[in-house]
């Protein structure tokens, strides 16, 4: 069987069909979608046509195994998780009170401390509007694919150019952090 690009177009439709039917801790659907493709090439190195098996039949099994073992994957490797809305505030008398105002400000609606530490941190790093909007929509649950449509721009790129001031904002908060330069020693530990 010849592996080329028309094995994979011809093979397409199968991969979306099976993407729109499952959902993967961790992954975009553009991530699924590109390891199924990788089963497909597998496959068709795989595949014996001396054994009596379609093709069809041998990727279809080798496409359901590769979405079990992610599936398998992200769950070892998700911890678990507990709602918010689960907490229970009863044991709040005996926490310092720093965490309880912390629990007060996740529990209740009207706190915006979170929404402004959000648009300070956001300030710190120089995000526009657009890479902004990216992190907000990408918090949401929302697909690559649907931000690239609500933005009008790819999501790729902003995603890219929100990492690059993300990890630049991240260096500098760090540099001028008090513990970045020991003023009684001289030393500079900045490193």
């Amino acid at each position: 069987m010849d592996i080329n690009d028309d094995l994979i177009r011809q093979w397409e439709p199968k991969v979306q069909k099976m993407v729109s039917n499952v959902y993967v801790v961790g992954l975009d659907r553009d991530d699924v979608a590109q390891e199924l493709r990788l089963a497909i090439v597998k496959a068709a190195k795989g595949f014996e046509e001396d054994r009596g098996v379609l093709f069809h039949t041998y990727l279809h099994t080798a496409m359901t195994n590769t979405i079990r073992t992610l599936i398998s994957k992200s769950q070892r490797l998700s911890p678990a998780t507990v709602s918010l809305d689960a907490v229970n505030l009863d044991f709040t008398a005996s926490l310092p009170s720093q965490s309880t105002e912390v629990l007060k400000a996740l529990t209740d609606p009207t706190d915006f401390t979170i929404d402004v530490e959000f648009k300070e941190f956001v300030d710190v790093c120089g995000l526009d509007d657009i890479e902004e909007a990216f992190i907000t929509l990408r918090l949401e649950g929302l697909t690559m694919e649907e931000i690239t449509e609500d933005l009008g721009e790819p999501a790729y790129k902003v995603r890219q150019a929100v990492r690059s001031k993300l990890f630049k904002g991240v260096l500098n908060e760090t540099q001028n952090a008090p513990w970045g330069n020991d003023t009684e020693t001289g030393v500079d530990t900045k490193a």
